[in-house]
């Protein structure tokens, strides 16, 4: 194990060679004592370059067994040898190569992000407003004769124009300037490298140009094709960014559902509040209903019900009688208890489900590992034509030789390339928001075109949370208004989900729930039981619950189905049966889903009956009941492993594994913050139908990039050849650059009309 270390100067690190705080963001690996897998946010990782740069230096280093670095969640997941290294040594190593790293907690990851995101904000603000304003100097230049203007008044343009660039070259492109010189020390190249050229060329041969004009440099300046530059190059970039902090500190923000204090019982017996992050092995804690378990344990005095939906899947609350084993994350629902803690911190099943997820969100996808491939030559063929055209011409005219270098840097810079991509998506993005769905990671717009497979959850997914009475049936003889006046006032009291379902139903039967009742108790796992005064003044014992609380013999048609007994002295009275009402346009949706090619399956946590029972009336083949989160992630990379392009939907935090690793994802606007904060798109709605047509536009939308790109391709193939021959000036370069962004951006303008009913007219 490391040995702890006091924090110098000379490492600033070392504080996080304490085993207490590397484990707070840190996993011990169950195989191995001292292997651990630590979680980083890396602020300056933007491409695919950037992160195989990181894991090249990484995995070079002592100690650390593997490196996965994502650029689309600036996120790094190092596995490391205790015995070998520190946490200080790796995090030296990544500042070192000019990627600084911070521990994923919560307080550094809030104020990063912070910081970082209203710093972008006001870089683009300045550059576009310095931008607006060289525009209007830069105009007359360019449609007025060399004598409509006085020399005195176009050198006090360039003057103005130059006192405007500074704000862009000192603060503006300091983010591009940065990196490129960090990648520079390191004998690395990353995307800032020719942009970081092109600028600075730009603005030292119009500050020549300016302040010295007559040289070999010439008298012309680039302040307008520099400034437009830097603000496109922004809006790409503070896109990037805000649209990745809205989801940045959703792990941190989940971990809040645990609580911050518990009672506990100390050695007097009286009960004390403390910091639940003092909790240890053994301690006896008191839950009171409507808080969350702080820890995974077993109830030691008193019967509870407890929504664990969240964890497992299951839409029924769980009955937790003394003795039964509670889960940390999971919400008490009906009655305090005292518990004994048997698992805290990273040993509970909720941490590592929150584990899981991290490491599987991590992954690459393959349109990433193709990205780690061509960076690299792309970058280095930038570079050679750029240095091709300034040797050529240099013997003969070094002023063009620079300027047709910085051409070829403007003219290949990825502007329209780049843009080619995140308009189109960004504008399917902004449609989907106005639709009601969210998106997460505009990479999962091209994922979605391309899915063969969908995996969809059950509860919250195809069905309603909330149950419904599905049917009827009253013993012979018996006055069923009556019947239903007895149901509606011995449910009228209880919380329980059940019974509140049997309370909404006999009151819209116009049933009265004001029958005088007599020792009305509810029974944790049994139902409800009272003595009814009748209008003869006899006493009538009843029950109101599940077949062994009544004394009732189960049908077998009713194993698929919830079903509650109305009983007397074991006579039955009346039979309700229960289930969960499929979501308006699930069956449509699906029937539609199916019948364009597409793979449908269903995998839940509840109970097989149900699931199958689900599965039969919207038509799925294929559905699996009692499945954990680890049977559905397992599940969904076998099916990866087949070649298949997997989509998965859901709601519950056991869906977030499974939703992190499928090949793109979409959770319901009801689901938990942690699955959502993993999904590629959120469904904020309750309508399942909007599927079909987010498919269709997520197909269109490629199609849109495919044009994009190619008109990008285009442009360059004919912009290169002509700036190494010198017959495109660089302030040329910059306005064809500029006339090809808007291009790419007039076409992306077409994904803004998205109609998400327009699949049940078909």
């Amino acid at each position: 194990m490391a040995t702890p270390l006091a924090v110098s100067s000379a490492n600033p690190w070392q504080g996080l060679d304490v085993q207490s705080e590397w484990e707070r963001f840190s996993q011990r690996d169950a195989s191995a004592n001292e292997v651990w897998t630590s979680h980083v946010w890396v602020d300056s990782m933007h491409c695919a370059a950037c992160s195989g740069r990181i894991e090249q230096t990484l995995k070079q280093m002592r100690g650390v067994l593997a490196v996965h670095a994502s650029a689309a969640s600036k996120r790094v997941r190092v596995v490391w040898d205790a015995h070998q290294t520190s946490p200080s040594q790796w995090f030296a190593g990544l500042n070192e190569i000019g990627y600084p790293a911070l521990p994923l907690n919560e307080y550094n990851a809030i104020s990063d992000r912070t910081v970082q995101q209203r710093k972008m904000l006001w870089r683009l603000v300045v550059a576009v407003f310095c931008m607006m304003q060289v525009m209007m100097y830069a105009y007359p230049t360019y449609w007025t004769g060399s004598n409509d203007m006085a020399p005195d008044m176009v050198q006090l343009m360039k003057w103005a124009s130059w006192v405007l660039t500074l704000p862009v070259m000192l603060f503006s492109a300091t983010p591009f300037l940065s990196q490129a010189w960090n990648s520079l020390k390191q004998r690395q190249l990353g995307m800032d490298v020719p942009v970081s050229l092109g600028i600075l060329a730009a603005f030292i041969m119009s500050t020549l140009a300016t302040f010295v004009p007559g040289g070999w440099w010439g008298d012309v300046v680039y302040y307008d094709s520099l400034t437009m530059f830097v603000s496109f190059l922004l809006v790409g970039r503070w896109l990037d960014v805000k649209l990745r902090n809205r989801t940045a500190g959703a792990l941190e923000n989940m971990m809040r559902r645990l609580p911050h204090a518990v009672l506990k019982k100390n050695e007097t017996g009286e009960w004390v509040q403390i910091a639940a992050s003092n909790i240890n092995v053994g301690d006896v804690l008191y839950v009171r209903p409507g808080e969350v378990f702080a820890a995974d344990g077993k109830v030691l005095v008193g019967n509870t019900s407890a929504d664990e939906s969240m964890l497992t899947g299951e839409s029924d609350p769980v009955l937790k009688p003394a003795g039964a084993t509670v889960i940390a994350g999971s919400g008490n629902l009906t009655s305090a208890i005292e518990m004994q803690v048997e698992q805290v911190g990273e040993g509970t099943q909720y941490h590592a489900l929150v584990n899981l997820m991290a490491s599987a969100s991590t992954e690459k996808p393959g349109i990433a590992l193709l990205a780690d491939k061509v960076a690299q030559p792309f970058l280095w063929g930038v570079l050679l034509a750029a240095l091709y055209a300034l040797v050529f011409w240099w013997t003969t005219d070094p002023a063009k030789a620079i300027m047709s270098a910085v051409a070829v840097l403007v003219v290949t810079c990825p502007c329209a390339l780049s843009l080619a991509t995140p308009a189109a998506m960004l504008a399917s993005a902004g449609t989907f928001a106005k639709g009601g769905v969210l998106i997460r990671r505009l990479q999962a717009i091209q994922a979605l075109s391309e899915i063969d497979t969908i995996v969809f959850d059950k509860t919250g997914t195809l069905t309603e949370s909330l149950q419904q009475v599905s049917a009827v049936e009253m013993a012979a003889g018996q006055d069923h208004q009556w019947l239903l006046d007895v149901i509606a006032s011995m449910s009228r009291d209880s919380l329980h989900p059940v019974a509140q379902a049997l309370h909404g139903f006999a009151t819209r039967q116009d049933a009265s729930d004001q029958l005088e009742m007599q020792d009305w108790q509810e029974i944790v796992g049994g139902g409800m039981s009272a003595t009814l005064i009748t209008q003869s003044g006899d006493s009538m014992p009843l029950k109101l619950g599940n077949a062994e609380f009544c004394g009732i013999t189960v049908k077998p048609e009713h194993e698929a189905l919830r079903v509650v007994y109305l009983a007397s002295n074991g006579q039955m009275l009346a039979t309700l049966a229960l289930s969960e009402q499929v979501k308006p346009h699930a069956k449509a949706a699906v029937s539609q889903l199916i019948a364009s090619g597409l793979d449908i399956q269903l995998l839940s946590g509840d109970r097989i009956a149900a699931v199958k029972n689900l599965a039969s009336q919207l038509g799925i083949q294929r559905a699996a009941g009692l499945q954990k989160a680890e049977d559905k992630l397992q599940h969904v990379k076998q099916l990866q492993q087949q070649g298949r392009k997997v989509l998965m939907v859901g709601d519950g935090l056991n869906d977030g594994p499974v939703i992190a690793a499928a090949h793109t994802s979409i959770a319901m606007g009801s689901g938990v913050p942690l699955t959502q904060a993993q999904a590629d798109m959120v469904v904020l709605g309750n309508d399942i139908g909007v599927l079909v047509s987010l498919i269709s536009h997520c197909k269109k939308t490629i199609l849109i990039v495919k044009q994009n790109l190619l008109w990008a391709a285009l442009y360059n193939a004919a912009g290169v050849p002509l700036a190494i021959m010198g017959l495109l000036p660089a302030w040329l370069a910059g306005l064809g650059m500029a006339a090809s962004s808007l291009l790419v951006l007039l076409n992306a303008l077409r994904l803004t009309d998205w109609d998400k009913s327009a699949w049940q007219k078909g």
